[in-house]
């Protein structure tokens, strides 16, 4: 109002418009520049998550290449055993053709000494039957 009081009528409407204006794109200013400032608050903090994120990444990638080497090991000695229980059920079958053919072989031995026992206890017989009385067999 004080600076107002020199101007004249018609200058004074333009000048009270322009102060209107004035404020109000002041207030606007300040609102935008407020957002402004927050917005740079807000990159900030979200560019540290973002760097924390990365270190977490790294860290993490870390964790899994040494998980990969440890499962890349573990694959290795799985692998073996599954070789050697291989290598055992394989020994397994060749005991188990060594035992039949020994227990077919048992048996044609048993045949044969059944034989050859009834065989000596006919023989025994006659020589018995045949012999003087004070043989002995």
């Amino acid at each position: 109002v004080e600076m107002m009081k020199g101007c004249k009528d018609k200058d004074r409407a333009k000048l009270e418009t322009y102060v209107r204006e004035w404020r109000g794109l002041g207030v606007r200013f300040r609102i935008y520049e407020n957002e402004s400032a927050d917005c740079d608050r807000e990159i900030a903090h979200l560019k540290l998550k973002k760097e924390a994120s990365a270190q977490v990444r790294k860290h993490l990638s870390g964790d899994l290449e040494d998980a990969n080497r440890r499962m890349e090991l573990i694959m290795q000695e799985i692998d073996l055993i599954q070789d050697q229980v291989e290598h055992q059920k394989a020994k397994d079958r060749e005991m188990d053709a060594q035992i039949a053919e020994k227990q077919q072989r048992q048996q044609l031995v048993k045949q044969t000494r059944d034989s050859l026992a009834t065989e000596r206890d006919k023989i025994r017989l006659m020589v018995t039957h045949f012999a003087p009385p004070n043989f002995n067999v």
